[in-house]
């Protein structure tokens, strides 16, 4: 019976936080600097995959890549006859980082949320909904020291934010590259963290529903930690359908880092730079930076979730193997 007990107790830890590391960075993160992204993303105009306005923010992301270091490579793909292309950026010799951080940076076409029906068919300027993302990720190329960024790869998804709409599906540009993934990479990424919609002026950010818990629970304990637990809340949000679903599916630790429920503006024309602050993009950005730099270097691992099916069976058949190990005894 202790052999019985000791075994569930091996499978039950993996369920417990992550031990937190000692946190002694400084960040250097600057939410104006990220702010002035995202007007310069809305200031071309909306961004929904193959425009011109999209073509024209990609080379300015490329162009900010390039301007901190970064090697950058475009993967190009077509969706729907449509041409459309992930941005990567990583540094050093070799594309082999253990950390991916990631957003979308397309936008909606059409403004189908809007409280008013005569919005509908306008577009979306996502300035929450892709460029608050984006900006996070453009700012993070800068401050990230050099020690630090062979093992953090950043990639900038297309193509996610059309479902529903010609018969298009969501995180259309994260599927594609994860199934372009080396099959033995895989199983070396600790950790991918997708930022989405967290600029908004009111942020709140529960735990997302379907990411990986031990690598969530890292994240929101270092966010208390700095003091951002009235941001990072110690709650359950929804399930959602998002460019970290991909990742979860081949295995990838994954968090999706986004505000639960969505606020008034999503997919409507009041998705504006207005309705979102450099605060809000301080706080998240400040977070992922001192995650990359405490777990650089390290080696960490995020331990998969099991749904609770898995454990009520589980206690089930312990339950019946510590009752005949009783009987036994009893009847020796």
């Amino acid at each position: 019976m202790r052999v019985t007990w000791a075994i569930l107790m091996l499978l039950i830890l993996p369920l417990s936080s992550m031990t937190m590391l000692q946190v002694d960075h400084i960040p250097e993160f600057s939410g104006t600097n990220a702010m002035a992204h995202l007007v310069a993303q809305c200031d071309f105009g909306p961004r929904p995959p193959g425009s011109d306005n999209l073509t024209n923010c990609r080379q300015y992301i490329v162009e900010v890549l390039e301007s901190h270091g970064w090697e950058v490579v475009v993967q190009n793909f077509a969706y729907q006859n449509v041409s459309c292309a992930n941005i990567i950026g990583w540094h050093g010799s070799l594309r082999n980082a253990t950390m991916l951080v990631g957003a979308h940076y397309d936008t909606r076409p059409l403004a189908d949320e809007d409280p008013d029906e005569a919005n509908h068919d306008k577009p979306v300027l996502g300035a929450n909904d892709g460029a608050s993302g984006t900006a996070a990720l453009l700012e993070l190329v800068r401050v990230l020291p050099i020690e630090v960024r062979d093992d953090v790869e950043f990639i900038f998804f297309d193509a996610e934010d059309s479902g529903y709409i010609d018969d298009w599906d969501w995180i259309v540009g994260s599927t594609y590259y994860v199934n372009q993934l080396d099959s033995n990479r895989i199983p070396l990424i600790s950790s991918m963290i997708l930022l989405d919609m967290i600029g908004d002026s009111e942020l709140r950010l529960p735990r997302e529903r379907g990411s990986t818990r031990s690598l969530q629970d890292e994240i929101w304990s270092l966010a208390a930690e700095m003091g951002y637990q009235d941001t990072f809340l110690d709650s359950l949000g929804n399930s959602i359908l998002d460019d970290h679903r991909p990742f979860l599916d081949v295995g990838i630790p994954a968090v999706d880092i986004i505000h639960n429920p969505f606020p008034s503006s999503w997919h409507t024309v009041d998705d504006i730079p207005e309705r979102c602050s450099a605060e809000s993009l301080q706080i998240v950005g400040e977070v992922v930076e001192t995650f990359l730099v405490t777990h650089s270097g390290v080696t960490t691992t995020f331990p998969p979730d099991f749904p609770v099916t898995f454990y009520v069976l589980l206690l089930g058949v312990t339950g019946v193997a510590a009752l005949f190990a009783y009987t036994r005894l009893k009847s020796e």
